[in-house]
């Protein structure tokens, strides 16, 4: 069993860890022993990872810090994750949960020739100026100017000095002298009377309705971010590359400022096209002028759903195949939303049917296809059928799609084989895919005669053969090959001579 060092410790040991102490058959290891067998990377520090820059939710690397205009404030984040051992060395057991750690200091770059040292292992800074070493025997102090643009990157370094790589860049600009810092760097506040300004649309047309929304706008800022999070469940957590954000918040759009002679702001949301679709819908403040970006606290959640259809649904679509052949049993199917109208509501879900036993059911409204995924035994004959549906009823069944799931087998044989570009050394095949191999071709086997004269990988179909000599007589074939096995060869053979040289 291979010998685990106990790093924490300076001292000498009595007994190596995990060793039985004060046993005839185990005598404990001399001090002199025991640093003979360390390794030669006994002790040696790890060289950290590059600094990760916190998004603002346009994924931009931002400060998230106040930026006046003699200095600013910077946030980062530093050896965040987890170490795993080295499986070729068994003295380093790796760590897990990693912050900072082996982190002893950061170098601030600042416009490619401004430095500063930051020691320890902390993530953050207020920068008011720093060494410009354009020439590097004769670095000279520089301070931060207002109304100037800066590019930041940090690098951390172990306690023997060595860096890890560089952070992504960061850019920001000072504002000018004058601002009223206390206003204009706070996050603005958020809206907090967030309403409907009509009523919830009943959907009567394939585009669906709009939600119309109003609040009433807050001083100071530049916009307003509109988010649904009808998707969250109460497992999800914050997303760590969006501050502020949950993982399920989907941006629906945004509004600018209105005018000075506007007290009231309104915005349309993008249709919803299911009756009984849930909606979240939140808003919050966006500022941006030269001190950066904030934003407000978001506004209370506006929870509902769209109203029910008065009506039944119509006959939905034929549902297809949306790929073609079938491949091991994974039959996909494609769906089409009826026809919506005053006289045919709007679908809430789809019931799929194979035969007269119903096998799944789909919300509305339909994402992207595939819509439903089954996976049948080879040789199983189906008959899909669609229903659609809201709480006033369910339209009649679409026409049936029938058919058989394939049983994998080789593929055919490739067709249009042929020999150009003919020299004493060497020729050209060229030849067509076979049609309709279920499972897909893979690769193909050129043949000459008995002798395998290249394996192409598909979709390629083409071959440059070489090796040849001159008036040298060939009989060329083409097998395609799926993961079943190698089918068989193209007839007839192309034979020829190779030309004299």
């Amino acid at each position: 069993m291979a010998k685990k060092w106990n790093l924490n410790t300076t001292g000498d040991l009595t007994a190596e860890p995990g060793s039985a102490v004060g046993l005839a058959d185990y005598p404990p290891a001399t001090p002199a022993e025991r640093l003979a067998a360390r390794p030669a990377e006994y002790g040696d520090q790890v060289v950290p990872p590059a600094p990760i820059w916190y998004l603002d939710t346009e994924g931009d690397p931002h400060s998230h810090g106040v930026t006046e205009p003699y200095e600013f404030t910077l946030f980062w984040r530093s050896n965040i994750g987890q170490a795993d051992a080295d499986p070729a060395d068994s003295y380093y057991m790796g760590v897990a949960g990693l912050q900072g750690v082996g982190v002893a200091g950061h170098r601030i770059t600042i416009n490619t020739t401004g430095e500063l040292h930051h020691p320890g292992g902390e993530s953050s800074a207020t920068v008011n100026g720093f060494w410009d070493k354009t020439d590097p025997e004769d670095p000279v102090w520089t301070a931060i100017e207002p109304e100037t643009e800066y590019t930041v990157t940090v690098a951390a370094h172990n306690q023997a000095g060595e860096y890890g790589p560089e952070s992504d860049e960061l850019t920001l600009t000072t504002p000018a002298v004058g601002y009223d810092l206390r206003a204009l760097t706070l996050p603005p506040l958020p809206p907090q009377d967030v309403d409907f300004a009509a009523a919830l649309p009943v959907i009567t047309t394939s585009g669906g309705g709009a939600i119309q929304l109003r609040w009433t706008k807050i001083a100071n800022v530049t916009k307003y971010e509109i988010f649904d999070n009808s998707a969250r469940d109460n497992t999800e957590g914050m997303d760590p590359s969006r501050i502020g954000l949950f993982e399920s918040d989907t941006k629906i759009g945004e509004v600018n400022q209105p005018g000075s002679g506007t007290t009231v702001v309104t915005f349309d949301t993008p249709n919803y096209t299911a009756p009984g679709q849930p909606f979240a819908l939140k808003v919050r403040a966006v500022r941006t002028d030269s001190n950066g970006t904030a934003y407000s606290a978001f506004s209370p959640v506006l929870r509902g759903v769209i109203p029910p259809s008065s009506v039944a649904p119509g006959q939905a679509g034929a549902p297809t195949l949306t790929t073609t052949p079938i491949v091991n049993g994974q039959v996909k199917l494609t769906l089409t939303a009826p026809t919506i109208d005053s006289t045919h509501g709007a679908p809430a879900w789809y019931a799929i049917y194979d035969g007269t036993r119903k096998v799944t059911t789909v919300n509305a409204p339909l994402g992207t296809a595939p819509h439903v995924t089954f996976t049948y035994p080879y040789g199983a004959n189906y008959s899909f059928t669609v229903q659609a549906g809201n709480s006033a009823g369910t339209g009649p069944a679409s026409t049936a799609l029938t058919g058989t799931v394939p049983t994998p087998a080789a593929p055919g044989a490739p067709t249009g084989v042929g020999v150009t570009g003919a020299t004493p050394t060497g020729f050209t095949v060229n030849w067509t895919a076979p049609a309709g191999a279920n499972p897909p071709v893979t690769s193909y086997k050129v043949y000459d005669g008995a002798t395998v004269k290249a394996t192409i990988t598909a979709p390629t179909t083409t071959a440059n053969l070489t090796g040849y000599t001159a008036s040298t007589a060939y009989s060329i074939q083409v097998a395609a090959v799926n993961s079943v096995g190698e089918g068989t060869k193209s007839t007839p053979a192309v034979t020829g001579t190779t030309p004299a040289s």
